[in-house]
C-alpha cells in the first residue's frame, strides 16, 4: 500500500497529539509543570500540521473547506476542536483539561486515517459562499460543544471529588469548579452563536441551491432544536436563573441530543445531511 502525502501529514499530526496526551498524563501523575508546558507545545506544533494539510487540500482539490469523504470530515472536526480551544479559548485554557483534549483530538483524527479517502463525495455547489460559511460555522459550533461537554465531565468529577472530602489525586489536579464553569459555558456560548449563524446561513444556501429557505428532513429539525436548547443553557446559566450540577448534567444532555443529531439521523433518512455517513 502506497502511503499518500497528504496521509502522511495528518498521521504526523496525530502522532504529536497522541504524544501531547502522554506528557499531560505524565505531569497529571507525577505534577512535573515541564511536562505540561511540552504538553501543549506538542498540540501546538501538532495543530499548525494538521493546518498545513487542509491547506495544501484546499488548493489539490479546489475546495475552501475539503471535506468531501468522511475521512476528511473527521480531519476537519478534530481541527476544528484544536482551532476552538486555542484560538477561541486561549484565556481560559487549563494545563489540566489537556489531558481530555489531546486524546480527543487523537481519536477524531484517527478515525479520520482509518476512513482516509479524497474527494468521495459530491458536494452540491461547493464553491457557494452560503454553503461554505453554513458548513464552517456547523463544524465549529459542533466542537465547541464537544469542549464544552468534556468539561462538563471533568466537573462533575471535580464535584464529586469535593463532596468525598478526601482530597484525592483528581481533586488537586483537576482545575476548580470556578475555573471548569467558564471551560464549560465560554464555548457553549460560542457554539450558540455559530450554530444559529450556520442554521441562518443554511436558510440562505437552501433558497439559492434549492429554491426554498427550509429543507424538511430530520438533520435539520433536530439541529433547530439542539440550537435553541443550548440557547435555554446558556440563559439559564448567564441569567443566573440556576447554576451548578443541575445545569452541568443537563449541557450534557445536549450533547447525547448532538450525537443522536449526527447519527441517528442516518438511520431516519437524512437527505442532503446524509452526504458523508
Amino acid at each position: 500500500m502506497t502511503v499518500s502525502l497528504p496521509y502522511s501529514i495528518l498521521s504526523a499530526a496525530a502522532l504529536l497529539y497522541m504524544m501531547a496526551f502522554l506528557f499531560h498524563l505524565a505531569a497529571f501523575w507525577g505534577g512535573s509543570e515541564r511536562a505540561h508546558r511540552w504538553a501543549l507545545v506538542l498540540v501546538r506544533v501538532g495543530f499548525l500540521i494538521h493546518t498545513f494539510f487542509f491547506f495544501s487540500e484546499t488548493k489539490a482539490e479546489g475546495l475552501l473547506i475539503p471535506v468531501s469523504s468522511f475521512g476528511q470530515v473527521m480531519a476537519f472536526f478534530s481541527w476544528a476542536l484544536a482551532f476552538v480551544y486555542l484560538v477561541l479559548l486561549a484565556k481560559i485554557q487549563s494545563e489540566s483539561f489537556g489531558l481530555i483534549l489531546a486524546p480527543l483530538l487523537a481519536l477524531f483524527l484517527g478515525i479520520g486515517l482509518l476512513k482516509f479517502q479524497i474527494g468521495t463525495a459530491s458536494l452540491p455547489s461547493p464553491m457557494n459562499p452560503y454553503f461554505i460559511l453554513h458548513l464552517g460555522t456547523a463544524f465549529f459550533a459542533y466542537a465547541s460543544f464537544t469542549l464544552s461537554s468534556a468539561a462538563a465531565l471533568l466537573y462533575l468529577i471535580q464535584n464529586y471529588e469535593l463532596k468525598r472530602k478526601k482530597g484525592g489525586t483528581f481533586y488537586q489536579r483537576l482545575p476548580s469548579l470556578e475555573a471548569l464553569e467558564g471551560l464549560i459555558y465560554q464555548p457553549m456560548a460560542w457554539g450558540v452563536f455559530l450554530l444559529f449563524t450556520a442554521i441562518g446561513v443554511g436558510f440562505l444556501w437552501s433558497k439559492s441551491a434549492f429554491g426554498t429557505y427550509w429543507l424538511w428532513e430530520p438533520k435539520t429539525v433536530t439541529t433547530l432544536g439542539i440550537a435553541c436548547f443550548y440557547l435555554a443553557l446558556v440563559y439559564i446559566h448567564y441569567g443566573a436563573v440556576s447554576r451548578g450540577k443541575r445545569v452541568v448534567v443537563m449541557s450534557l444532555m445536549g450533547f447525547a441530543l448532538i450525537f443522536l443529531s449526527f447519527f441517528g439521523t442516518h438511520f431516519l433518512g437524512g437527505g442532503f445531511h446524509q452526504l458523508w455517513q
